[in-house]
């Protein structure tokens, strides 16, 4: 699926630098940025996920290092 991404003028620029740093095409620069984006909100949810659970789990035990 294509899609229009507007960026001012120095977002232009700075991802034109980035993507010549890393002998890049800007396309492909704009896509791994995404990606890693997603990536680390899905790894950010799960930890979410795991401290919660930890805090079901351990509840007894957190209360009394709480003390």
């Amino acid at each position: 699926m294509a899609f229009v991404v507007k960026l001012t003028p120095a977002d232009t620029e700075a991802l034109r630098e980035q993507a010549a740093r890393e002998h890049r095409s800007m396309h492909e620069v704009a896509v791994l940025a995404i990606q890693a984006r997603i990536a680390a909100d899905r790894r950010a949810a799960a930890l979410d996920e795991l401290y919660d659970a930890t805090a079901v789990e351990d509840a007894e035990l957190l209360d009394r290092l709480a003390k």
